[in-house]
């Protein structure tokens, strides 16, 4: 199926893009053209500093055909650089400036570059031999020389499958194809941020369009790039009028904005390209409170731009939850292709050819890859078409993007290839071999996991350090996992599938508790401790203890909120957050838990500033704080790491604790992060009620995640307060994506039968508390009173000899309020999707009345999943197997196409 877009009306590219920065020069030389740091460049002086640099370039012998290397920090003066690369008719050829040395040197030789544009520092990782073109220098009128169209107008890289990054060669045609068309496609002037990275293409689109159409050019601070508060900040303070951001900036920003109640009233224009563009509840009313500002959705691998684009219509409370990609842009063809190259039918999928000047003249010096993606079009002899490797399907609008056709992965906005970071693993000594995934999130960031044999335990830290030295930061695995060998289907091949799926662990943890530095382990992580003389379940020890002692230091308090947060204690004091397994999502996890620590406001900027934990305890320090013990009752603890951006959290049971599921999240290999929300501090007062205290876990857990949608599960208790936390998050306008019930109904006792409110097991909680603390009562006696069938069933296990007085009274205590607010409760029913996990083993009759009951409440999608065992241990010793791989296949489902719950009323 074809779609034709209109015609472009201005690509000759031979002037471009000096000639409407010159004419602007000429009528509006005091208009501001830039805006860095503080500091406004006008038409006048922009055109004048680019005809400085220009006749620099030329006098080093930069001209048509000839790769220039711009190695700058995002600034005026790479703004500069870029206009004078094209105004000497050479080709701009950004490089990124994090990347390893090594890396930069091979691109700059396989390029061909000659001379750079660089300052002191940047020239010292260039290879010898390079002219060094300073940026800074007298400025002066530079004659502009017309080139013919199909000249190389820039080189950008993209990750390459053989190990070597892919120069993709654009012509000045393209380019002037491609802002021409952005010039027509909205309103021209505006103020519009430059955020992207150097090195990303989309960021020709933020500058050429914005300076061709006489906007002004505002360059987002480093910090602004990394903290959404301050970029928010920034477009609020520099009235900014237009952004493009990835999708996962822009859902950040939407919750920056949410938190701080800052709305950017001046922007009227959004484009988000790169990845998959999700409408989130946080997305959605950041556009209703800006109703006169328009969202693009665009859509375009590097070696063709822009392909497609979308434009949101004005009704938000309509727009989907993913939208299509538009139809073409203009000087763009598309097919939806077979793999004989025939025209899909109507409505079905196929791979995306795409024709036209937008297409790239190649891979520079690589015509064995440019003849493998570059194709002859089948339907314009002579012509060529660029094979994508996307899934698409033609609809009346455009097209709806389907994911990849090959094993290409885009991580924020960057294509990696895998076959590139696994020949960097591999080179590792200690590495045998290896793979590389991506765990798909729901609406956030995606996570690149490497898949290692290797030949014992390897310390993250060395391999993450290694691959600093070879690999730009995007690429660099975030989590790894040690494998005996890597799956391979029937053919031989590399099973991916296989690697993504059920059959291999999350993520890496320690060994053993107290175990020094981290290795790569094929035992899936949940944080470990010694427990106390309690023997297990809600009277075992918390995962991450709910009731800490006073801290002796600021150290010692980051040192536990990163334990929590990040679900290991695996890093050393001088270690960066996001390298020891933190993201941009924990990290407003981190600052919120500091902050309630603390009991005043933490920046995430500072943070971002103060990466490690020793810099961040003295920046915390030097504002006067001191370290105190958090004052709240809800406590968010990782059980096993994931993606941030899709998480599950399980409730604690009566006990507050959550052992409970400890061996659920071990046995667990979902790609989702599994937190746990426990009661923390004092037991909370007996008599409050069931809302109340769901009341209160809600707001922590807003706290740390302030938008949706939410995965709530619950053992027993747990349960049935995850259910009024639910009902409670939907009340409030969020979304509950998913709900599991394990064994769980607030009207019909799981273990007696009996309704809530007729339970034995508030009389037998007072009786205990009240003999606990006799000191006539016996190790013995007590463990006699605690070892009956209606306990064991209640509380996991008897009290055992030695227990500790005053944490076991904290867990019974709150049991008891717990029991008392379960008895109370008065559900009303729920309209939301619910799965509930039923043990088959359980009394038949007493199974069929809370089957019958939880039929009743949930007037939604209700799945029932049968699991062996009964109530206390269908999840978990024998068990446990089969019920991970049934939890695994649910969490499969959820968010997946058509609906969040694919069961039925069975």
């Amino acid at each position: 199926m074809d779609m034709v877009a209109r015609p472009v009306t201005a690509e000759s590219g031979s002037l471009f893009p000096m000639e409407p920065i010159r004419a602007l020069t000429r009528t509006a030389g005091d208009r501001a053209a830039l805006i860095d740091r503080g500091d406004t460049v006008t038409y006048a002086a922009l055109a004048d500093r680019v005809g400085g640099l220009a006749r620099r370039l030329r006098a080093a012998g930069a001209g048509p055909e000839r790769p220039v290397a711009v190695l700058l920090d995002r600034s005026a003066e790479t703004v500069v650089a870029m206009l004078a690369v094209l105004a000497v008719g050479g080709a701009y050829c950004p490089l990124d400036a994090s990347a390893p040395a090594a890396r930069t040197a091979g691109i700059v030789a396989r390029a061909g570059c000659r001379i750079a544009i660089t300052d002191e520092a940047g020239a010292s990782r260039l290879p010898a031999g390079i002219v060094v073109v300073e940026p800074a220098g007298p400025g002066g009128p530079f004659e502009l020389v017309a080139v013919p169209p199909d000249t190389l107008a820039y080189v950008m890289h993209t990750s390459g499958s053989t190990g070597v990054p892919k120069a993709v060669a654009m012509t000045r045609r393209g380019l002037a194809r491609l802002i021409s068309w952005q010039l027509d496609s909205g309103e021209t002037g505006l103020r519009t941020l430059q955020f992207t990275a150097t090195s990303f293409d989309v960021t020709f689109q933020e500058v050429l369009s914005t300076l061709a159409g006489g906007g002004c050019l505002v360059v987002a601070p480093e910090s602004a790039r990394r903290d959404p508060e301050a970029l928010l900040e920034t477009i609020v303070r520099q009235r900014v009028q237009r952004i493009f951001l990835p999708y996962v900036g822009l859902q950040l920003l939407a919750v920056a904005s949410a938190r701080t109640g800052t709305v950017p009233d001046a922007l009227r224009h959004v484009v988000t390209a790169g990845e998959r563009l999700i409408v989130t509840p946080a997305i959605r009313a950041f556009f209703a409170a800006l109703p006169r500002c328009r969202l693009d959705n665009h859509y375009g691998p590097t070696e063709a731009h822009l392909v497609t684009s979308a434009t949101l219509g004005a009704d938000r409370a309509a727009w989907p939850e993913v939208p299509g990609i538009g139809p073409a842009v203009g000087g763009v063809r598309c097919h939806v292709l077979d793999e004989k190259l025939s025209p899909v039918p109507d409505g079905a999928s196929g791979e995306l050819y795409v024709g036209g000047t937008g297409v790239a003249r190649g891979y520079l010096g690589d015509p064995a890859r440019t003849a493998e993606r570059f194709v002859a079009d089948p339907f314009r002899p002579g012509r060529r078409l660029y094979r994508t490797g996307d899934v698409v399907t033609a609809t009346a609008d455009g097209y709806d993007f389907a994911g990849r056709a090959d094993e290409q992965l885009k991580v924020r906005g960057f294509r990696v290839e895998p076959a590139e970071v696994e020949h960097a693993l591999s080179s590792h000594p200690r590495v045998d071999a290896a793979a590389v995934g991506l765990r798909a999130v729901g609406d956030g960031v995606p996570v690149l996991v490497g898949y290692l044999q290797t030949d014992g335990p390897l310390p993250h830290r060395e391999l993450t350090e290694y691959l600093r030295e070879l690999l730009p930061a995007y690429m660099i695995p975030t989590r790894y996992v040690s494998v005996a060998t890597l799956p391979r289907t029937s053919t031989g091949k590399l099973d991916r599938r296989a690697l993504a799926g059920s059959a291999l662990p999350e993520v890496s943890g320690p060994a053993a508790p107290g175990s020094a530095g981290r290795v790569v382990s094929g035992e899936p992580a949940a944080p470990v401790v010694a427990d106390p003389p309690v023997a297990a379940d809600l009277l075992g020890a918390p995962a991450v203890s709910a009731t800490p002692q006073q801290p002796a230091s600021l150290t010692e308090i980051v040192t536990a909120v990163w334990t929590r947060v990040l679900g290991h204690g695996e890093f050393d004091g001088d270690e960066d957050f996001f390298d020891v397994g933190g993201d941009s999502l924990l990290a407003t996890w981190v600052v919120a838990e500091l902050a309630q620590a603390l009991r005043r406001p933490v920046e995430l900027s500072l943070l971002l500033e103060y990466g490690t934990v020793d810099e961040l305890a003295a920046a915390l320090g030097s504002g006067g704080a001191t370290a105190v013990v958090p004052q709240r009752s809800s406590q968010i603890v990782t059980l096993r790491r994931g993606p941030s951006a899709r998480s599950v959290y399980f409730v604690h049971p009566l006990g507050g604790e959550l052992p409970a599921y400890r061996e659920l999240a071990h046995a667990s290999t979902a790609p989702v992060r599994l937190l746990g929300i426990g009661w923390t501090g004092d037991p909370p007062p007996f008599g409050r009620t069931l809302p109340e205290l769901a009341r209160g876990h809600v707001a922590q857990l807003r706290t740390i995640e302030p938008d949706g949608p939410y995965r709530l599960a619950g053992w027993s208790f747990g349960g049935v307060l995850a259910y009024e936390m639910a009902q409670q998050l939907r009340a409030a306008g969020a979304v509950v994506e998913f709900l599991g019930l394990f064994d769980a109904n607030p009207i019909i006792d799981p273990i007696t039968g009996l309704p809530m409110a007729d339970t034995p097991f508030l009389d037998l909680l007072d009786t205990v508390v009240a003999r606990l603390d006799d000191p006539a009562t016996t190790d013995a006696e007590l463990r006699a009173l605690t070892s009956g069938p209606t306990w064991l069933q209640l509380m996991g296990a008897p009290v055992a000899a030695g227990a500790s007085t005053g944490y076991l009274r904290k867990v019974l205590e709150t049991a008891r309020t717990c029991m008392n607010a379960a008895m109370r409760y008065r559900p009303d029913p729920y309209s939301g999707p619910v799965h509930f996990f039923r043990p088959t083993g359980a009394d038949p009759d007493i199974g069929a009345a809370v089957l019958a009951a939880t039929r009743r409440l949930c007037a939604g999608p209700l799945r029932i999943v049968p699991l062996p065992g009964e109530h206390r241990t269908f999840i978990r010793g024998q068990h446990v197997t089969t019920a991970a791989a049934q939890w695994d296949a649910v969490l499969a489902q959820v968010g997946a196409e058509g609906s969040t719950n694919r069961g039925t009323r069975d």
